[in-house]
């Protein structure tokens, strides 16, 4: 209730300082809040249905979380680094007695390139209001993430245990990719955002953190484990797409 409070002061600052009439739905909230309904567990369409997915180890994933990863669809090199169109994954509700994480999932994605940029967490707050948490991730995962999806094919974008974080706000919390990601989400530049907010001095809490990783996998060990959870997890329609690829790395 606290951290709600202060980040709502925070965002009535933002907007009194830019002395404009209420904006509409930040995009951050539009993206990772209530207004974004869970992403179900699908069916393939057809032949061509594919699938994506990866696995987050983070304390911040607890039991009583709605918590959620964002992929940016990569249409050239640099929007590896700087894209805008954010897709957001399938809701984790971790199991009670979880360490923290989980394997989430976007199902009849289009070919093309993807890259994860952010998770965030979200628990039930005043009313029907959720609070959420966005956690920014660092180029190196962003880099080691990318994945070129083809039809009717399952693929993983790698396993990745999340260590510290720091509030974006702080000095020097954010690299240039999380800088950029912090804009997309948010809708101003970090910069921007900073020098609105030391009218009043830089707040006890803010509702986007960058996080460093402990270590990320990408090898046949991670992935097996991967599909294992795949197919505990998905439609037993996807199974054949599953074995199909499972046959393929042989």
């Amino acid at each position: 209730m606290n951290r709600l409070i202060i980040a709502m002061a925070a965002v009535a600052v933002l907007t009194s300082a830019a002395c404009v009439s209420k904006p509409p739905k930040k995009q951050f909230q539009r993206l990772a809040g209530e207004f974004v309904s869970p992403v179900h567990i699908t069916k393939p369409v057809d032949q061509q249905s594919a699938v994506i997915g990866i696995t987050l180890k983070s304390p911040a994933w607890v039991p009583n979380t709605e918590d959620r990863l964002y992929l940016v669809k990569v249409e050239n090199d640099r929007d590896l680094f700087e894209g805008t169109t954010l897709i957001p994954t399938s809701i984790v509700a971790p199991p009670p007695g979880s360490g923290g994480g989980g394997t989430v999932y976007v199902q009849n994605v289009p070919p093309g390139r993807y890259a994860a940029v952010a998770f965030s967490t979200s628990e039930k707050g005043f009313g029907k209001v959720r609070e959420v948490t966005l956690f920014l991730l660092p180029k190196a995962v962003v880099k080691q993430s990318d994945t070129t999806v083809t039809p009717g094919g399952i693929h993983f974008m790698g396993e990745y245990e999340v260590g510290a974080s720091t509030m974006v706000l702080q000095e020097k919390a954010a690299d240039g990719v999380q800088e950029h990601y912090f804009e997309a989400f948010w809708g101003k530049p970090l910069a921007q955002v900073i020098a609105d907010l030391q009218i009043l001095g830089t707040p006890a809490y803010f509702a986007v953190h960058t996080v460093s990783i402990k270590q990320g996998s990408r090898d046949a060990e991670a992935e097996t484990r991967f599909l294992a959870t795949a197919k505990r997890d998905l439609e037993a329609s996807w199974a054949p797409v599953i074995e199909r690829h499972r046959t393929s790395a042989r």
